[in-house]
C-alpha cells in the first residue's frame, strides 16, 4: 500500500489547516525559526524515489502548517493498518528540506520509496515529531520511540523534558518486564575505562541499556533539561539489566567529565577547555548526589550477603556475576583512591570494601598517570581503605579553594567507618589511633557515642583491657558530666526530688539497683535503660527511632563486654531492668504483656541476642526462657509493622545451648538421685529439653511461611523484602547434633526415639563430648558398609529427627560429622559421604591469615570457619602434652648446665 502514504497526508493536511487567525490570537509560541528533527526510519536513495513531489500550497504561516501536520499525524495514527507509516511520512515530509541543507543528519531510512511532500519553506517539525514519540509509547513501542527521540535531539531538536522522563520511564518499566533470571556479565567488549560518555553504549549489551545510554548522552551534549532526573533513571534501567558495570561505569564517567573534561579537537583554539559545542552548555553538567551511590552500593551489599554463606563449589555460585560486582566496586575505589569522589558521607562505599570475600579475581583500575592495569580485588580494596587512612583527604592544602576534583575531609561517620576497619579487620591499634587523631585534632571532631562503642566492642574481641577501659571510662564520664551539667540547671526543689531515687514509685527495682550502683558503668547502663523507657512506642518518629537504636546498642556492647570479663550473672538485674513485665506475676504480669510486646517490637533481635547468649553463660535458664518467650511475640508483632524482623540463627543456636545446658543438669540430678522421683524427673528434664529442640528447628525451618501468612492477613506485605530468614549453619547444627546424640542416650525410646550410637565407638565418660579416635571412626564406617553389601544390614542408632536435621545439613552444603556418617549408608548416601568444599565466601578479617589453618578433629562437629576475633584455635591435648615434655626438658638442660 505505498499510494497510502502521499494521499493520507495531503488529505490530512488540506482538511485540517487551521485559519490564518490561530497566529493573530497568540498561539504560536515558538519562533518559526527551523528546527531540523531527525526521523524514526532513514531516507532512502534518491534514485529509487519518484522524481515528481506533492506541493503544499504556501497561503497558510508555518505555524499554521505545523499545526495541520500534527492533526494530520493524530488522524493518521487512528489507522490500525499503515497508521504509523503514514505518521512517520509525515514528519519526514516537514525535515526534507533541513535534511537537503545538512546531508548529515539524513542517516535514519524513510517508511516510503516516495519522496515527501514540498512545503516551499522550513516548518518546524517539533510539534508532530512530539505527538509521534507519545503515540508510539502509548502502543508500548518504546524502543522506536526512543530511537526518535535520540534523533530529535542529534539534529538540534528541543525536546521537552518531560518527554524524555516519559521515554525513560518506559524502558524501565520494559527492563522490569524482562528481568527475570538474568545474571550480571561483565560486557564481552569490556574496556577498562572509556575516555568519554559516549563510549559507554559500545559497552551495553541488552538494547534498553544501551538506548538508554545513548538517551542521556545525546541530551547531556545538545544541553536538554532535566538531565539529572535521566541520570537516576538510567542508572535504575543498568541495575534492573544486571548490568551494574555500566552503571557504575555511567557514575565515575560523569564525575570524571565534570573536573576533567574531554579534550577539544584538533583546531579549537579557543583559550576554554570545555567544548560546548561538542559536549553541550557547561551549566547543564551535574554531580551525582548521595542517593546516586546508594542506588550503585545497596545491589553490591545484598549480593555479598548473600554469596557469604556459600562456597566457590556451590551450585548457587556464579563466577561471571562475583566478577561483575567486584569490577563494579572496583570503579568506585579507584574514584576514592585517585582522591576524585566527591561526596562527603561515603560510609556505605568504605563498609563494602572491607565487606568482599577474599577470592582471587581480577579487577581493572587506573592508577595515578591514567593507565589501566590488572589487579587482585580483594588485595586493591584494602590497599585503597589503608591509604585512606594514611593519607586522609584534605590534609594538604585548602579544600575549598581547590578547583579539580577532590574528595571532601572526612567526616564523623565516615572516620568511625575506619576505626572500624582499623580494630576489626587489620587488628591494627596503630591504625585506630591514626584514624582517632586526624579525627579530634586534624578535624577537631568530638567522638561520639558509635566511636566509643566500637572501641569497647574492639577490645573485647581483641582481648585489649586498656582499650576496653579507656571506652568505659569515657563513656561513663561523658554521661556523668551531661547529667551534672542537666542537674545544676535545674531549681533546687527538683534538684532535690531527683536525688532521692527511693521517692520514686514507678522506678522498678532492678532499676532502682542499677541506679544506686557504686559502679560508673552499672549507673551509666542505667542511663541508658531510662532512656529506652522514655521512648514513645505509640508516637514514634525517625529522630526517635535512631536514639533508641544508639542506646540499644551502647547497652548491647556493655553486655557483651561483661560476658567476656566474666560478669555474665549482671545480666539478669538488667533484663528485669529492661523488662520490667518478666518480674511480674499472675493477672499483672497479664494485664501489661501486651504493652510490653509492643515495645519491645521496636527493639530489634541483637537485644534479645545478646541477653540470652548472658543469660545462658550464667546458667539462668529459667530466665532465658522466659526472655525467648517474649522475643518470639515480639517478632510476631513486629511483622504487622513498617519495620518487620526476625530472629537470627544465633538465637535458634543459643536456644539449643540452653537445651544442652537443662540436660546437663538432669544429669548432674540423675548421678545425685536420692529416691526413684529425681531419676524419673531427670528424664523428664531430657525429654522436654529435646521436644524443645526439635521444636525450635522445625520453626526455624517453616519461619517463611508462618511470617509471609501473616504479614499476608495483616496487609503488611509490601514490606516482606526487609525481612531477613535464619538460615543453618555450623554453629547450629554442631549444637542440635550435641542435644540429639551426646546427651540423650538414657531418654525411654518408647517416647522419644533418639539415637543410640556412642557406644559403637566408645563407651561414654562423665563429661559430655567423650574423644573418640579418627581410626576407630573410619573402622566402624568400613564395617557398616561391608555389612551393608554382604548382608543388607542397616547400622543402628538411625532416628527419623537425625534423618530431617541431616537434610538440612546437606541442603545447606556442610558436612555430616563423621561420628555419624555410618548411619546414612543405604538411608541417605549424600549424607555419608563428604562434600567438595571449595573456598568460602564468608567476609574474614584481613588480618587472618591467607591459608587457613587445620583444626582439630572432632567426630561430633560440623567444620566452622573463623570470621572474628584473634587468630586462635585450641590447643589439642596433645599439643599440650608434647609442650608441657619440651619445657620440662628445657627446665632440666638449664639445671644440669648450672
Amino acid at each position: 500500500m505505498p499510494c497510502l502514504y502521499p494521499t493520507t497526508a495531503i488529505t490530512a493536511l488540506r482538511t485540517l489547516v487551521p485559519s490564518a487567525k490561530w497566529a493573530q490570537q497568540g498561539f504560536l509560541r515558538h519562533s518559526t525559526r527551523p528546527r531540523v528533527a531527525s526521523t524514526l526510519l532513514k531516507r532512502t536513495d534518491a534514485s529509487t524515489s519518484p522524481k515528481k513531489s506533492i506541493e503544499i500550497p504556501t497561503t497558510y504561516t508555518p505555524a499554521q502548517t505545523s499545526r495541520a501536520a500534527r492533526k494530520a499525524v493524530v488522524l493518521a495514527l487512528q489507522s490500525p493498518i499503515g497508521g504509523v507509516q503514514d505518521a512517520l511520512y509525515i514528519v519526514n515530509s516537514l525535515h526534507q528540506p533541513i535534511l537537503k541543507q545538512n546531508p548529515q543528519a539524513a542517516h535514519l531510512p524513510n517508511v516510503s520509496k516516495y519522496s515527501g511532500i514540498t512545503f516551499n519553506r522550513t516548518i518546524n517539525p517539533r510539534l508532530a515529531s512530539h505527538t509521534l514519540v507519545h503515540t508510539l509509547i502509548r502502543r508500548n513501542r518504546a524502543g522506536h520511540a526512543a530511537d526518535l527521540a535520540v534523533s530529535m535531539m542529534e539534529c538540534g531538536m528541543r525536546v521537552r523534558g518531560r518527554t524524555l522522563n516519559i521515554v525513560m520511564g518506559n524502558l524501565e518499566n520494559g527492563a522490569k518486564a524482562g528481568a527475570k533470571n538474568v545474571k550480571a556479565t561483565p560486557p564481552p567488549t569490556f574496556s577498562p575505562y572509556p575516555q568519554s560518555l559516549g563510549d559507554l553504549a559500545g559497552l551495553a549489551q541488552h538494547p534498553t541499556s544501551r538506548l538508554a545510554v545513548q538517551i542521556f548522552t545525546v541530551a547531556r551534549r545538545t544541553g536538554q533539561g532535566n538531565t539529572s532526573g535521566l541520570f537516576g533513571t538510567l542508572l535504575a534501567i543498568c541495575l534492573i539489566n544486571t548490568e551494574i558495570v555500566l552503571a557504575c561505569f555511567v557514575f565515575a564517567m560523569t564525575v570524571k567529565e565534570f573536573y576533567h573534561p574531554p579534550p577539544c579537537p584538533e583546531g579549537d583554539t579557543s583559550s576554554s577547555t570545555w567544548n560546548t559545542k561538542k559536549y553541550g552548555p557547561r551549566s547543564l553538567v551535574f554531580l551525582p548526589s548521595w542517593s546516586n551511590l546508594i542506588d550503585l552500593t545497596t545491589p553490591m551489599k545484598n549480593y555479598f550477603e548473600r554469596v557469604a554463606t556459600l562456597t566457590t563449589t556451590s551450585p548457587r555460585f556464579d563466577q561471571d556475576t562475583l566478577n561483575a560486582n567486584l569490577q563494579a566496586l572496583a570503579i568506585l575505589a579507584n574514584l576514592l583512591d585517585l582522591r576524585q569522589l566527591h561526596l562527603p558521607t561515603i560510609s556505605s562505599l568504605l563498609a563494602l570494601l572491607y565487606s568482599t570475600p577474599r577470592v582471587d579475581s581480577t579487577v581493572w583500575v587506573l592508577d595515578g598517570h591514567g593507565n589501566s592495569r590488572e589487579v587482585i580485588a580483594y588485595a586493591y580494596f584494602h590497599d585503597v581503605l589503608v591509604r585512606l587512612i594514611e593519607s586522609p583527604p584534605g590534609i594538604r592544602g585548602n579544600y575549598k579553594k581547590s578547583t579539580r576534583a577532590q574528595t571532601p575531609p572526612l567526616g564523623l561517620k565516615p572516620a568511625n567507618t575506619l576505626l572500624h576497619y582499623a580494630l576489626r579487620h587489620c587488628h591494627s591499634p596503630t591504625l585506630g589511633n591514626k584514624v582517632l587523631v586526624h579525627l579530634t585534632q586534624a578535624r577537631k571532631l568530638t567522638p561520639d557515642a558509635t566511636t566509643y562503642n566500637i572501641l569497647l566492642r574492639s577490645g573485647t574481641l581483641l582481648r585489649d583491657d586498656d582499650l576496653a577501659s579507656l571506652a568505659v571510662t569515657a563513656m561513663t564520664n561523658q554521661k556523668e558530666n551531661q547529667s551534672q551539667a542537666s542537674n545544676r540547671s535545674k531549681p533546687n526543689h527538683i534538684r532535690k526530688k531527683d536525688d532521692d531515687k527511693t521517692a520514686d514509685p514507678d522506678l522498678k527495682p532492678a532499676l532502682q539497683a542499677l541506679s544506686r550502683s557504686e559502679s560508673k558503668e552499672a549507673r551509666y547502663i542505667a542511663s541508658l535503660i531510662e532512656t529506652v523507657h522514655s521512648f514513645n512506642v505509640w508516637a514514634p518518629n525517625r529522630n526517635r527511632l535512631v536514639n533508641l537504636r544508639t542506646c540499644l546498642y551502647s547497652l548491647t556492647t556493655h553486655i557483651m563486654h561483661m560476658c567476656s570479663t566474666g560478669r555474665p550473672h549482671l545480666a539478669k538485674v538488667i533484663t528485669f531492668a529492661l523488662f520490667p513485665v518478666l518480674g511480674l506475676r499472675g493477672e499483672e504480669r497479664t494485664t501489661h504483656h501486651t504493652a510490653a510486646v509492643v515495645r519491645a517490637a521496636y527493639y530489634g533481635p541483637v537485644t534479645f541476642t545478646v541477653l540470652l547468649n548472658a543469660l545462658i553463660k550464667a546458667r539462668l535458664f529459667s530466665e532465658a526462657r522466659a526472655l525467648y518467650y517474649l522475643a518470639s511475640a515480639a517478632e510476631e508483632r513486629s511483622w504487622v509493622s513498617p519495620e518487620p524482623w526476625t530472629l537470627g540463627t544465633e538465637v535458634y543456636t543459643l536456644m539449643l545451648e540452653l537445651c544442652a545446658g537443662e540436660s546437663t543438669d538432669a544429669a548432674h540430678l540423675e548421678r545425685n538421685a536420692k529416691s526413684q522421683a529425681d531419676r524419673i524427673e531427670a528424664t523428664e528434664m531430657r525429654a522436654k529439653a529435646l521436644r524443645m529442640a526439635l521444636r525450635q528447628y522445625k520453626k526455624m525451618k517453616k519461619l517463611r511461611y508462618t511470617a509471609s501468612n501473616a504479614m499476608r492477613e495483616s496487609g503488611n506485605g509490601k514490606n516482606w523484602h526487609k525481612l531477613t530468614f535464619p538460615r543453618p549453619d555450623e554453629r547450629l547444627a554442631t549444637a542440635l547434633i550435641k542435644v540429639l546424640v551426646l546427651h540423650f542416650k538414657y531418654v525411654d525410646p518408647a517416647h522419644l526415639p533418639v539415637p543410640d550410637i556412642k557406644h559403637r565407638h566408645r563407651q561414654p565418660h562423665l563429661h559430655t563430648q567423650s574423644k573418640i579416635s579418627m581410626a576407630s571412626v573410619s573402622r566402624t564406617f568400613e564395617q557398616t558398609r561391608r555389612q551393608l553389601v554382604e548382608r543388607g544390614v542397616l547400622a543402628e542408632g538411625w532416628t527419623e529427627a537425625l534423618q530431617f536435621i541431616a537434610c538440612g545439613i546437606v541442603k545447606a552444603e556442610m558436612d555430616v560429622p563423621p561420628a555419624l556418617r555410618h548411619l546414612f549408608l543405604g538411608r541417605y548416601e549424600a549424607a555419608a559421604r563428604t562434600q567438595g568444599r571449595g573456598v568460602p565466601l564468608r567476609v574474614v578479617p584481613w588480618a587472618y591469615p591467607a591459608e587457613r589453618s587445620s583444626d582439630a578433629w572432632h567426630p561430633w562437629v560440623v567444620p566452622s570457619l573463623r570470621t572474628r576475633g584473634l587468630v586462635t584455635r585450641r590447643v589439642t591435648r596433645a599439643e599440650t602434652k608434647r609442650k608441657r615434655i619440651y619445657r620440662l626438658r628445657m627446665m632440666r638442660r638449664t639445671q644440669r648446665k648450672c
